[in-house]
């Protein structure tokens, strides 16, 4: 934030609670910080966030400001809003996990970073991990989806 030129970043996480955790953990460095940063506006993006929080993501960045949107992996949609610099994507994780999102995904966001206005991608972990421990493709949902409750429906429906 500190050494780079203007543009918001976006950074992909893999759920609320990793979102929620992320948000305050940059909260919390920029208030020991206080003055010593410019201003940084760190918003969650997620389903269950109230409405008038998701309306704040797409207000302008006020001059001055970098705003930091922090949102899930999967249906990150608004990705390319002007002024995003993705970033991609645990930066708690050591390693990349079963949580993690495929190489085509990753490498489709990397493509964002200055699709509408200068960008970088920085991916939080090794090149080791993204060719041995991330899967080339998405698992389709069919096969990663419980479907025990669908078929018990069903079973009971005759």
């Amino acid at each position: 934030h500190v050494t780079q030129p203007p543009g918001d970043i976006l950074v992909f996480l893999t759920g609320q609670e990793e979102i929620e955790a992320c948000v305050e953990l940059l909260q919390e460095r920029c208030r020991r910080l206080g003055s010593r940063l410019a201003e940084l506006l760190v918003l969650p993006i997620y389903a269950n966030l109230p409405s008038d929080m998701q309306a704040r993501i797409f207000q302008p960045t006020p001059p001055g400001a970098r705003k930091v949107r922090a949102g899930a992996l999967r249906g990150g949609g608004g990705a390319s809003q002007e002024g995003h610099v993705p970033c991609s994507p645990n930066p708690m994780a050591p390693r990349v996990t079963g949580d993690s999102d495929p190489q085509a995904s990753a490498n489709q966001r990397a493509g964002r970073a200055g699709r509408v206005a200068p960008g970088k991608c920085f991916r939080l972990y090794t090149a080791w991990a993204f060719q041995h421990e991330l899967e080339e493709t998405p698992v389709p949902e069919i096969q990663r989806a419980d479907l025990g409750s669908l078929v018990l429906l069903l079973k009971s429906l005759g």
